[in-house]
């Protein structure tokens, strides 16, 4: 079916001074996922097309301005282009990435081309800050998936930083995964490990491989599970110690 371009500059001059942004909402087990456009109306695309079994949007946001996906409260993702799909029967999906949009006058449809670049997509949750390359988010699993390759900083006591093949959050959990041989480093210290439950609520992260490994100047600490303070970078090995070594 036909889509429509919401022509947003016609706006009566009387409703001027109201600011409106198009959004598309998903809603699972209560929260919602908000997916907005964020430029002024003369800039992007807001587009949406109607379809057999639910409706389709396609919002662009040229620089300085990104599309936000807000999962609840805290957690935010940001990029250039996003489509959502929006089922009647419920359930969804959001695409994240970078890319371009325009609308077609000829055809009467929008075009896009999506450009899955690395740092294309920003995610935010509490004070981690993650960028990668593309972000699908399935409503009906309640996980988004934050393709990588993946690098994060967070600030706190001690600045934090590394790098992830990819980071998952899920939304019924509020909590974030780093995956795919994580790097951490931290005050001096550097920490790798096979994957990461990070709670931003807690300030504390569990990190699990075969080992973990955590190097510092003169220390050397290995485990198969191990609790990592994201403020000062701090570790407990909770299991698995297989050695640590340390020195004057």
């Amino acid at each position: 079916m036909r889509g429509f371009w919401l022509p947003l500059v016609l706006v009566p001059l009387a409703l001027a001074q109201e600011v409106f942004h198009p959004t598309a909402t998903l809603v699972r087990k209560g929260k919602e996922v908000v997916v907005e456009k964020t430029s002024p109306d003369r800039m992007g695309l807001a587009w949406i097309e109607e379809k057999e079994k639910g409706v389709l949007f396609l919002f662009y946001d040229p620089p300085p301005y990104r599309v936000v996906v807000r999962f609840g409260k805290e957690a935010k993702a940001f990029a250039s282009l996003a489509l959502v799909d929006q089922p009647d029967a419920g359930g969804g999906r959001v695409e994240l990435t970078g890319g371009r949009a325009s609308y077609d006058p000829k055809a009467d449809r929008a075009r896009y081309q999506a450009s899955p670049a690395p740092d294309a997509v920003t995610v935010e949750k509490g004070k981690l800050r993650a960028l990668g390359s593309r972000l699908v988010y399935r409503n009906e699993e309640g996980i988004a998936y934050l393709q990588g390759p993946t690098r994060f900083e967070r600030d706190g006591e001690k600045k934090l930083t590394g790098t992830a093949g990819g980071l998952f959050y899920l939304v019924d959990e509020d909590r974030v995964w780093l995956t795919g041989g994580v790097t951490l480093v931290q005050g001096g210290r550097t920490t790798k490990a096979e994957r990461a439950l990070v709670d931003e609520g807690e300030n504390q992260a569990w990190l699990f491989g075969k080992p973990v490994e955590s190097v510092a100047k003169d220390e050397r600490i290995v485990g198969d599970r191990v609790r990592y303070d994201l403020e000062t970078g701090a570790i407990w090995v909770l299991e698995g110690v297989a050695g640590a070594i340390g020195g004057d």
